[in-house]
Order: C-alpha cells, then sequence, then structure tokens
C-alpha cells in the first residue's frame, strides 16, 4: 500500500491499538482518533483517504462522522469502513445508504480486514487514477478554453468596423452559438466606385466550421489579391462580377469541402453614386429591401444552390437600385431559425414584420433593437446556431 494514509477511531484504547496494528502491517500509514470530532479533524488536516470506524462512540456516532466527512471532504475520495457489534449487523445497511464503502463486524479478524483492505485499495486506486485524468483534463480544458477565446477575439477582429461610407451607412450585430462562429461577413469600397458586402454562413457552427470562415474571408479580402476585385478587373457588368466571384469562390472550395462543409452565401456589389445593386443568392436566406417611401419590407430572390457543394452550380443575380433612406438587410438562417422555448420559429415573416417596424429608428440604433428583440425570442442564454444581421442604409451618391 505504500504509503496510503488510514485512520482507526475507536473510543476502546485497546480496540484503537489492535485496529492500527493489522493496518500497519498491511502497509498502511497509521492514525488514530478516540473520537468523532477528533477523527474529522485529523481527516481534514491529514491526506488520510481511509477510514475505519467504531459505530458506537460517545458524541459523535460513527454514521455521524461518515455523513461529516462526505459534507466537508470533496478534493479526495475517503474510503469509509464502519465496524459494528454482531447485533449491529443488520444496520449496516443504513451505514452504506449514508455514505460508508463498507462494514466489518466485532470481533474484526485478519482475513476479514485483509479481503475488505484489498477492496478498498482497488477503488482508492481507481479514484486516484479518475482524479489525475480529471486533473488532466480540467488544465487541457483551460487550456483549449483560453485558445478558443484567443480564436473567438481574432474572429471578432476580422468582422468590419460600423461605419459611414461615402454613399452608404452600415450596422450589424454577431451571437455565435460556441467561441467561434461559421458565420462571417465584411464590406467594403471596391475600386473607386463601387461597394461589396457578403454574409456566409458555414454548415454547422464550432471550431470546424469557423476554420472553413477564415479562409473563405481570407479568399475575399479587398486586396489587390482578393478575388472580389480580381472579377471587378475582368469583367464590366455587375451581374458578371458577382456570378464570376461565387464560381470562383465555388471552384476553391468544392475540392477541399466535403459535404458536410459546405456553405451558403450573400454576395453584392453596389454602384454608389446610382444605389444600383446587383446580389448573388448561393443558398442563403434572402436579402430584405425596406423602401423608405412606402415602408414596405421586400425577400429579394428565392434560393440558388450552396458555395462548395457541386462543381458545376450556376448562380443568378438579384438586381434591385436603392433611393436615399432605403435600407438593406441580410442575416443568417440562425435567426430566423432561432426558437423560442415552445418550439416556435422566429421567421421570415415575422422578420419583416419587425424590420417595418423599425422604419423610424436610425440605423446607429439597429443592431440593439435587433439583437434584443432576438434575446427576448431566444429566452434562454445559448443559441443553438449563429445568429448575424447587417444592416446597410443607401444615404445618396457622394
Amino acid at each position: 500500500m505504500g504509503n496510503t494514509a488510514a485512520l482507526v477511531v475507536d473510543d476502546d484504547n485497546s480496540s484503537r491499538i489492535i485496529l492500527a496494528s493489522m493496518l500497519e502491517n498491511a502497509g498502511f500509514d497509521t492514525l488514530t482518533a478516540s473520537s468523532g470530532s477528533e477523527a474529522l479533524k485529523l481527516v481534514t488536516e491529514s491526506e488520510v483517504t481511509l477510514v475505519l470506524s467504531d459505530w458506537q462512540m460517545p458524541g459523535m456516532s460513527g454514521t455521524e462522522l461518515c455523513e461529516k466527512i462526505r459534507e466537508s471532504i470533496s478534493t479526495r475520495y475517503i474510503y469509509f469502513i464502519i465496524i459494528t457489534g454482531e447485533l449491529e449487523k443488520a444496520s449496516a445497511v443504513t451505514a452504506i445508504s449514508i455514505g460508508a464503502d463498507d462494514f466489518l463486524t466485532k470481533p474484526v479478524c485478519n482475513e476479514e480486514l485483509g479481503a475488505r483492505l484489498n477492496s478498498a485499495t482497488r477503488i482508492l486506486d481507481l479514484q486516484m487514477k479518475l482524479s489525475a485524468r480529471n486533473d488532466f483534463l480540467e488544465v487541457s480544458y483551460q487550456s483549449v478554453t483560453t485558445d478558443l477565446k484567443i480564436a473567438a477575439k481574432v474572429q471578432e477582429d476580422l468582422l468590419p468596423r460600423r461605419f459611414r461610407l461615402s454613399g452608404m451607412d452600415t450596422n450589424w450585430f454577431f451571437k455565435p452559438a460556441n467561441f467561434v462562429a461559421g458565420d462571417m461577413f465584411d464590406y467594403f469600397p471596391l475600386g473607386e466606385d463601387h461597394f461589396a458586402f457578403y454574409i456566409i454562413d458555414v454548415e454547422g457552427h464550432g471550431i470546424a466550421s469557423a476554420l472553413t470562415s477564415f479562409a473563405i474571408n481570407n479568399q475575399l479580402n479587398p486586396s489587390s489579391h482578393g478575388i472580389c476585385l480580381q472579377a471587378l478587373r475582368r469583367n464590366s457588368d455587375m451581374k458578371d462580377v458577382v456570378v464570376d466571384t461565387l464560381t470562383n469562390l465555388n471552384k476553391q472550395f468544392e475540392n477541399n469541402l466535403d459535404s458536410s462543409r459546405y456553405f451558403t452565401m450573400i454576395y453584392g456589389v453596389m454602384e454608389i453614386d446610382t444605389g444600383q445593386v446587383t446580389i448573388a443568392q448561393a443558398g442563403h436566406p434572402a436579402p430584405i429591401l425596406l423602401r423608405k417611401d412606402c415602408n414596405i419590407a421586400e425577400a429579394l430572390g428565392d434560393g440558388g444552390m450552396p458555395v462548395g457543394l457541386i462543381s458545376d452550380a450556376i448562380y443568378g443575380t438579384i438586381e434591385c437600385r436603392l433611393q436615399p433612406g432605403d435600407r438593406l438587410f441580410i442575416y443568417s438562417d440562425g435567426m430566423i431559425e432561432c426558437q423560442n422555448n415552445a418550439g416556435v420559429f422566429y421567421g421570415s415573416e415575422r422578420l419583416l414584420r419587425e424590420i417595418e417596424r423599425s422604419k423610424n429608428i436610425s440605423i446607429e440604433n439597429l443592431d440593439t433593437v435587433f439583437s434584443d428583440n432576438i434575446d427576448e425570442w431566444n429566452e434562454t442564454e445559448r443559441y443553438d446556431d449563429d445568429v448575424s444581421m447587417v444592416i446597410f442604409e443607401y444615404t445618396g451618391k457622394r
């Protein structure tokens, strides 16, 4: 048994000496106590993992000692053996029910004690291994959690700033289901005369989806190497520009993603001076246009093929011309598929009505309005899917 510490508790001095001697011969480092209160103090201050206690003692009984040990010691498991008289043997069931692991009857013989100690040793060894494994898992969990928090900060830093660009005001909100999300969005000037925007939703959520969204974001980066700008340089017609971008993405990702890692997407380009918007919809929920003059919210588009699912996907376009004050909303399916406690979806119709009701609220406050609205609907602190929404308001030509 090595240095495993055991404690003998008995108000009878002779019994304590005999039991302590038996335990020492079995290889235990042994302490003794003459009362329950003394034993509880020793257990608290030492590394005792095995207790042999008499049932009937003045003051605190053996069963009461067992209960107090179970209540007060949580950092390690203590194997508790209750010792009863022959007439108390039937009551051993009571001792087991309140937390004792085993029982012995007086007089205790070496053979029976040895068998009980072997059983105790196996259980304590398993408890020690389990505790060590739990400690390892806790350290690993903390390390992974720290890494995920860093990744979440990186993802947050990749999201665009809310700003007023010449011809366009912007706002958004973002609620990842986990630390990191499969949702990603961005908007940026594309050349001197155009404004590009997109929102993507990688199937699933969590680390795998987030890594895919990072890769997509890198491909769409509005640098000289970004495929958005490349498509603009290759094409003069905006329909061709947005279709070229999605087709290029599909070619790059259909060989790298299996069927569980495809993604849906909205990609659009606006001509700043005219307000002309050309949008490609790739399996993503339809953008919503809110006209200022009539205050009617209208869903644009009816589907399209997700990106990365099949190699020969064909993408169409949607066109509209924004007037000053018109708003365009793009969002992930986590918004409309969010369920309340009754299992009812938030739904597209509810979103259309909420957008119409928001007509007189400034765009600077719309993120809070819709974020609070979906929080109230969700009714919990966690989301089953990532939720994101981006809002654009056309302010007129430069």
